[in-house]
């Protein structure tokens, strides 16, 4: 019977049992953190600390070595390092368990042949029998939603965790939990931080292929280095593209310099980088250049929108915003279109005669003298034609204005259109009250509006990938199989993979 080689990828996700190898009684090593974090988080499966010099650790019973288990676990945590590692991760392959996750690191990521050849060993151990790995020098897993986190980032000791939905898979340890603090500081819960290390077996773009299937995740963040296998990248995103579960990508080491430090890093060899472009694009999947493009955009992606066109309906109480918005706009491809005449009559109605009700909408420095104009002008606007999306720049308000008002006349007009909206407030307070009333919030029009134009870019780009439901690239040859062609031979290869080509006159 063919097992489904997403299987073991699962219980990583949801194991019933997790051994950790080099269990310490100190939750602030290594080998302590899992064990802590597996009573922090509320994990209901078996924890098995194995530490022969202790009969037990963190008050959980210790066990001399995995031969000393009541039953074999589904994953092991591999803490000790060097030799340790390796013959602890052939020891058990032998004994079967499912999934090794070995944190430990000094091994391929440090470009020495020997440590190389270790790594390579824990592969192929592990593989013979049929066990897979994650790592080495990983970080460790987290799944939220379960209580499964055995990892050792600090990062969830000083952030409370919050199941959402949204999940985070890095070959960084570091990039699998500074978006999830960016966004824990947003107050956006987070299900999935996992941390796959030097990817010699499982890769992030295959752990992807697993936690996509995931029913309650909105939104899935990975952080590159290296893409060795598309294909596993392909096939978690045609799994997301039938979920209409977007997914968003930064993959470093787009200079030279960039490529250099990932290598160093997690043993990752560069792509060409206008490839990756090409090929997330068809593949329905953005990519951002840095972490606070990433987490600035999140957030509209749990909103539940559903972005029908490009059009932007900018309002502000500041002439400068609107400026600067303009330009902002024009920089993300969004238009401002003007709003109808019957539009504009409506508002002059409302507004002072010194108001602007083109598009931008300005409200002035009238909003001080009357807050009411806020709440006002939003339902007429609202019915405008040209509005796909909006945005609305409190320059500056607090003492004299009704700001609760505009916050809670804000989150009911975007509530009632139906359409993406931004704010812009650069001051705490103003921020807050809009964020309490559940609408995003940035500190400035060219952040809010570049968050917006992406997300919106991103829904015309997926919704094309749904459309064209692209071939996954082919599996590239292990190396034994590959062999030069000549010239015909790469020709035909070339046009079975349906590319354009000349056959040579030889007449």
């Amino acid at each position: 019977m063919k097992t489904d080689p997403r299987d073991a990828l699962r219980v990583a996700l949801a194991p019933r049992s997790i051994a950790v190898i080099g269990a310490s009684e100190n939750p602030n090593k290594i080998g302590g953190r899992p064990i802590a974090y597996l009573s922090r988080f509320g994990f209901r499966g078996e924890v098995y600390p194995i530490n022969p010099a202790r009969d037990t650790v963190q008050g959980v019973r210790a066990y001399s070595g995995l031969a000393a288990l009541p039953a074999v676990p589904d994953v092991a945590v591999v803490a000790v390092p060097g030799q340790l590692a390796v013959d602890a991760v052939a020891e058990c392959a032998a004994a079967g368990v499912k999934l090794a996750i070995v944190m430990a690191s000094g091994f391929g990521e440090t470009g020495d042949p020997a440590a190389k050849a270790q790594e390579l060993a824990m592969v192929a151990s592990a593989r013979a029998a049929g066990m897979r790995m994650v790592g080495p020098n990983s970080q460790g897993l987290a799944n939220f939603g379960n209580g499964a986190v055995p990892n050792f980032s600090t990062m969830f000791v000083d952030t409370p965790a919050k199941d959402g939905p949204v999940g985070i898979i890095s070959q960084s340890g570091a990039m699998s939990v500074i978006p999830y603090g960016l966004l824990r500081a947003r107050g956006v819960g987070v299900r999935h931080a996992h941390a796959t290390g030097n990817d010699a077996d499982i890769t992030v773009c295959e752990l992807a292929t697993a936690v996509v299937e995931d029913p309650d995740l909105k939104l899935l963040l990975l952080y590159l280095e290296g893409l060795p296998d598309p294909h596993n990248l392909a096939e978690a995103a045609r799994i997301a593209r039938r979920r209409n579960l977007p997914i968003v990508v930064l993959k470093s080491g787009r200079s030279q310099a960039g490529a250099e430090a990932a290598r160093s890093h997690t043993g990752s060899l560069a792509t060409e980088d206008r490839v990756v472009d090409a090929f997330l694009e068809d593949q329905g999947i953005w990519r951002v250049r840095t972490t606070a493009e990433m987490v600035d955009m999140a957030e509209l992606y749990l909103k539940g929108w559903t972005p029908k066109g490009r059009r932007l309906v900018a309002i502000s109480n500041s002439g400068a915003v609107c400026v600067m918005t303009a330009d902002a706009a024009t920089d993300a491809g969004m238009p401002l279109a003007p709003l109808s005449d019957a539009t504009q009559s409506e508002l002059r109605t409302i507004l002072p005669g010194f108001a602007t009700t083109r598009n931008p909408v300005d409200i002035t420095a009238a909003l001080l003298s009357n807050s009411n104009l806020f709440g006002a002008i939003l339902p007429v606007i609202a019915k405008d034609p040209a509005a796909d999306a909006f945005f609305i720049g409190v320059a500056v308000a607090g003492a004299g204005y009704d700001v609760e008002a505009f916050a809670r006349d804000g989150a009911a007009f975007a509530a009632d259109t139906g359409k993406p909206l931004v704010v812009a407030a650069s001051q705490p307070a103003v921020a807050e009250r809009f964020e309490a009333h559940g609408v995003s919030v940035f500190a400035t029009e060219a952040q809010a509006i570049r968050a917006l134009g992406q997300y919106v870019s991103h829904a015309e780009r997926l919704r094309a990938a749904q459309a064209a439901d692209p071939p996954p690239p082919a599996r590239r040859a292990p190396p034994a199989a590959t062999r030069m062609l000549d010239e015909a031979a790469s020709l035909d290869l070339l046009a079975a993979r349906g590319v354009p080509v000349v056959q040579p006159d030889h007449g």
